[in-house]
């Protein structure tokens, strides 16, 4: 976890979603995963498959390593 991320502050990739404008599931069908999938990916970003990351950040215009803690 970054040394300067509390508890409550959102993941990087809810952060960059939450940017973009975009709900859990508008960013969901974009990227071609369940909104289940994406929950788990803001929950949980470091567990988040390789796959499931190019998709999520090909549709926000970031680069990968951009939404990981």
């Amino acid at each position: 976890m970054n040394a300067n991320a509390t508890p409550d502050a959102p993941s990087p990739l809810r952060a960059a979603r939450l940017r973009a404008g975009m709900s859990m599931e508008q960013l969901a069908v974009k990227a071609g995963i369940g909104r289940a999938t994406l929950y788990w990916a803001e929950k949980a970003p470091h567990r988040m498959s390789d796959r499931t990351l190019r998709a999520v950040a090909a549709v926000l215009g970031l680069e990968p390593a951009e939404l990981r803690p």
